[in-house]
């Protein structure tokens, strides 16, 4: 290569590496422009049918609305299978379903007309993990089972499957009581989507 090629690769180099260098510098002036001085009313946030979860901004809208179309089922499967997130905190998942449960709510369908079943497989198996033995694993009580408990009272029933519990080597007695056991979480997404369930991953 000659010596001019290597003046001009080093150039490029360094303008490059000093761009990555100052990247999340730039990302913090960018994303700043959005949040500058950005205030929120008290009540722009809320969690109408599991208190303290799911937080929503419910905007009365027209298109595909929830609770407007005659004849729909609100049937819905969620499929959990990832821990995401700070352990000490819920699941990702569960918030999400705790999410689509406040919009439906908000948008006007009662609860009881809410057909929703919650598998969790797969990585998020400890979110069901009784305390006992979330806290031995993990050092710190297991934050999901409130959330598990509201997701209940408001009609949602939350599974696991068994065949994940087995292959993370734990005991069926160690997930929580509040907890369903399936034979498989693909088995329990088909046999309700067989059913007229749509089907959400999360």
């Amino acid at each position: 290569m000659r010596p001019a090629a290597y003046i001009v690769v080093a150039a490029v180099a360094g303008f490059i590496g000093g761009n990555v260098l100052q990247f999340p510098q730039l990302m913090d002036k960018v994303s700043g422009k959005f949040t500058e001085n950005k205030t929120e009313p008290a009540d722009f946030w809320s969690t109408p049918a599991i208190e303290g979860f799911g937080k929503i901004h419910y905007v009365d809208t027209p298109a595909f609305k929830t609770g407007t179309v005659a004849g729909l089922s609100n049937k819905i499967v969620f499929q959990i299978n990832r821990s995401e997130g700070d352990i000490r905190r819920p699941n990702l998942g569960l918030e999400r379903v705790a999410r689509v449960t406040n919009l439906y709510y908000a948008a006007g369908v009662p609860l009881d007309q809410l057909k929703f079943v919650v598998s969790i497989n797969s990585d998020a198996v400890p979110a069901a993990l009784s305390n006992d033995q979330f806290r031995k694993a993990y050092g710190v009580d297991n934050p999901n089972l409130k959330l598990i408990g509201e997701l209940k009272k408001a009609g949602v029933q939350v599974s696991i499957c068994d065949q994940s519990v087995a292959f993370h080597h734990l005991e069926r007695e160690w997930i929580d009581p509040m907890v369903t056991h399936t034979i498989s979480s693909g088995t329990t997404v088909a046999t309700l989507q067989n059913e007229g369930y749509a089907f959400l991953m999360l």
